[in-house]
């Protein structure tokens, strides 16, 4: 629940979700590198880590990433990505008219 509660915050920036998967990359890298794992080992792996992860360490290292990143960070977000909570304009959804559902 706290994870959510910091992502949900926007604090630092409105994609902190990126920064939190980097840092829990940067943590885990050299086992993902070192044994070369495929996407399905991979992806399996990262669902295993679900409880496991050090919850302060990961927020500290993502933090401190996008600290590091300031600007130069976010300019490198591509146009799009949408935040980790829904900002109040929610323009980037598009809304469907009842005329276009089956």
């Amino acid at each position: 629940m706290r994870l959510w509660e910091v992502l949900w915050t926007h604090y630092l920036s409105e994609h902190l979700h990126l920064y939190v998967c980097v840092a829990i990359l940067k943590r885990y890298g050299s086992k993902i590198m070192g044994e070369q794992m495929d996407f399905d080992t991979l992806l399996k792996f990262i669902n295993e880590l679900s409880g496991c992860i050090d919850l302060d360490a990961t927020l500290r290292d993502a933090e401190a990433l996008c600290i590091c990143a300031g600007e130069n960070g976010a300019a490198s977000i591509p146009p799009g990505t949408p935040p980790s909570l829904p900002l109040e304009d929610v323009s980037f959804y598009p809304q469907q008219d009842d005329d276009d559902v089956l």
